[in-house]
């Protein structure tokens, strides 16, 4: 009785990470990205938490997709990902993951991701203008409804906020405006849809049209996109993994986590899919997190792999992402990271690593002028 009663948890936890995952996979889409690559991703992250017991799962991350897509050039994206994923790899490899993040110091830290915050809650801001009614309703669903968890004390209010948000935005949009999605015009301007076909059949050829290897290149482009990508995944990692790891009661290895997702990563990019990251996820408050975030990858994988989640597209407006973009970037992560850049020494160094990274969007820059003024400041008077 007692496996029972934990099944039904357990499985809520699976259903609901990924459908809270969906909206941000074909974000990806809308970006510029692959989907069916992804898939290996998911596959490589439950291996790598079934052999290192990690409590964090990964996924789609809309602050690292948004990242990893400023640019419109998918050749120079993907290459920024594997060039991140190979810096990454070094650094868990040798310790260095918190090694760096203890050199930057947490004012630096917590200003780069504040000002990826706002950068996350500006992207709210660009949907509004490409479908303002779904927007609108997402954003007014978002906000009420981590209101209402927040009043209340749920401990599942991003959970909450994300599903009710994507599923009155998406209600409206499918059963009162009676549309459905033309992926072909979903996809941002400048960008390409270079998923076509809907075959699930692996064993068939249309299936294997859709992985267009991208040969890699360097250059100066890639090479800042890949140092911004490693200084989001720092942040992330220690930030998302704390957090997911304190809900499950345990802790979490950085240089584990940043080895898997970035491991998961080159599969994913050399065919034109997104980075999967870590993530805040609600397995880790499921019986047996652990395997919780394990069969959550697993399933979420397959899904993938075999189209489900891309046909899912015509059924889900990106824009229904909206509001819980706003939510995430701005009360979860803006407003809590400069509340903790202000508690914090040399907090002048957080705020230019703020300022620096939400007007460049790159927080590789944020972080590297955050430092500057750190150790620096003291000769101009700033700190």
């Amino acid at each position: 009785m007692d496996f029972l009663s934990q099944l039904g948890p357990f499985l809520l936890a699976v259903v609901a990470v990924i459908i809270n995952g969906v909206p941000q996979l074909l974000y990806a889409q809308a970006r510029g990205f692959a989907l069916k690559p992804a898939g290996f991703a998911y596959l490589i992250g439950a291996i790598g938490n079934t052999l290192t017991g990690s409590v964090t799962p990964i996924s789609g991350q809309a602050e690292t997709i948004t990242v990893a897509s400023v640019k419109k050039n998918l050749r120079n994206n993907v290459s920024s990902i594997l060039l991140a994923a190979l810096i990454m790899i070094i650094l868990g490899l040798c310790g260095g993951v918190s090694m760096i993040a203890d050199f930057a110091g947490p004012a630096v830290l917590y200003g780069m991701m504040a000002g990826v915050g706002l950068i996350l809650a500006g992207v709210s801001w660009d949907m509004f203008g490409q479908e303002k009614r779904i927007t609108i309703v997402s954003v007014v669903a978002a906000i009420a409804t981590y209101a209402v968890c927040t009043i209340t004390g749920s401990a599942n209010s991003v959970v909450w906020t994300i599903f009710v948000s994507v599923v009155v935005s998406t209600a409206d949009f499918l059963f009162l405006q009676k549309r459905r999605v033309d992926l072909s015009t979903v996809v941002e301007e400048g960008r390409e849809l270079i998923e076509n076909s809907t075959e699930w059949r692996f064993w068939k050829k249309e299936y294997w049209s859709d992985f267009k290897f991208i040969k890699p290149t360097l250059n100066i482009a890639v090479i800042l996109g890949a140092l911004s990508l490693v200084m989001l995944n720092i942040g992330a990692n220690i930030s998302f993994g704390g957090i997911t790891a304190s809900i499950a009661g345990t802790t979490q290895n950085y240089d584990h986590l940043s080895i898997i997702n970035s491991l998961a990563d080159v599969p994913s990019a050399l065919f034109g899919g997104p980075p999967i990251e870590a993530i805040i996820s609600g397995t880790a408050g499921a019986p047996w997190p652990v395997l919780c975030g394990i069969v959550f990858m697993l399933v979420c994988g397959i899904l993938v792999l075999t189209g489900l989640v891309s046909r899912l597209g015509k059924y889900l407006p990106a824009q229904s992402i909206a509001g819980f973009l706003l939510v995430i970037g701005f009360a979860l992560t803006f407003v809590p990271n400069l509340q903790a850049v202000v508690g914090c020494e040399f907090a002048v160094a957080g705020f230019m690593a703020l300022g620096v990274t939400a007007w460049s969007k790159n927080p590789f820059l944020g972080m590297v002028i955050g430092v500057l003024v750190r150790f620096f400041g003291q000769y101009v008077g700033l700190v």
